[in-house]
């Protein structure tokens, strides 16, 4: 089928359609593009709102009544003024940057997505939006805070996430970043996909990730390198004190030999409570210390870096942050973290 023009997501109408995909399907579904193909997409991309059906839009999903709709075109595309329509030029969106969402229809992947918002988000956004695409959870596409709406499954969840698969990994984001030299974003998005962990599997854990692992200089607790879903084989008197050959644990840091766990509320339930002090009384014959952190902890960084404090201190090293005003740099990030999901204070 001929295709005259294309329409090219980026930016927060990129970032809808991602999160709206990843809701509806739990996956992504669209196919990656070739270079070939990216190519001649950007030559045919349009911003003409003549050429942009924007109910079509609002139908699937992919635009709310009035919003602004973000989209790429190619150098010395025809443009026009339009108040729906903010518009960015480029030559080149590199290897793996595009998928194709409908015949005429493509969207920024998650790489290089992670880029292209760089320039518009917080430091503390972009972690928790490389958390987010990396990680087996996904924010809803719209504010659901007023929203009353039972049939949405991800209400009632702490910052109204969904379960789904990763939209893509540390490593892809990385790679993308490194062979794309050109794209806008590059530079702002430096630092966070640096220090960022990646594969978490709740807002929650991607505020605990980023907390423990960012060295003091950004305000976290240098508790790196830490180690997501790690599995831990559980050998001799450890396999018979919990019942279990191993154990996955939601972060391990190696340097302390330690591990931390989110407990939701789900976990004061008396069988899983059980289960997760034998897992723990297996661990800890293997001289592994486990550290729970609950939702309260989550919420203030004093508490939280008390637990890091003990961390340092059983391992006999000196908790010294020299980054200046560092408590105020910590609870800072914390605060921009969980506003950053949708948590609030």
């Amino acid at each position: 089928m001929h295709v005259s023009h294309t329409i090219i997501l980026r930016g927060q109408t990129a970032l809808r359609a991602t999160r709206w995909e990843r809701r509806v399907h739990s996956t992504i579904t669209w196919a990656h593009v070739d270079e070939d193909e990216q190519r001649l997409a950007l030559t045919r991309a349009t911003c003409l709102a003549s050429r942009i059906d924007f109910e079509d839009f609002e139908r699937n999903g992919l635009l709310e009544e009035d919003e602004i709709l973000d989209v790429v075109v190619g150098r010395g595309a025809k443009r026009s003024p339009c108040s729906r329509v903010t518009v960015r030029q480029s030559s080149r969106l590199g290897s793996g940057g595009l998928m194709r969402l409908h015949s005429n229809i493509y969207v920024l992947s998650p790489a290089a997505l992670v880029c292209d918002l760089a320039g518009e988000l917080t430091f503390a956004e972009q972690l928790t939006l490389i958390e987010e695409l990396t990680g087996s959870w996904s924010l809803p596409e719209r504010n659901v805070a007023e929203e009353d709406d039972d049939g949405l499954d991800f209400i009632g969840k702490a910052s109204g996430y969904y379960d789904c698969e990763p939209a893509t990994s540390l490593e892809e984001i990385r790679k993308y970043h490194s062979d794309s030299k050109w794209v806008a974003g590059r530079e702002a998005a430096r630092q966070a996909i640096s220090v960022a962990t990646g594969s978490s599997r709740s807002p929650m854990e991607a505020i605990m990730y980023c907390m423990f692992a960012l060295p003091h200089s950004l305000g976290g607790f240098n508790c790196g390198p830490l180690k997501p879903n790690y599995k831990i084989a559980l050998i001799g008197k450890a396999s018979m004190l919990s019942g279990l050959p191993y154990v996955v644990a939601d972060a391990y840091l190696p340097r302390f030999k330690a591990i931390l766990e989110y407990n939701g509320s789900y976990h004061d339930e008396s069988t899983i409570r059980r289960r997760d002090e034998a897992r723990a009384l297996g661990l800890m014959s293997m001289n592994v210390d486990v550290y729970r952190l609950n939702d309260l902890q989550l919420k203030d960084a004093a508490a939280l870096e008390s637990v890091a404090r003990t961390l340092y201190r059983r391992k006999q090293i000196q908790f010294s942050p020299r980054a200046r005003a560092y408590a105020l740099k910590c609870s800072e990030l914390l605060r921009e973290l969980r506003q950053a999901v949708g948590l609030g204070n």
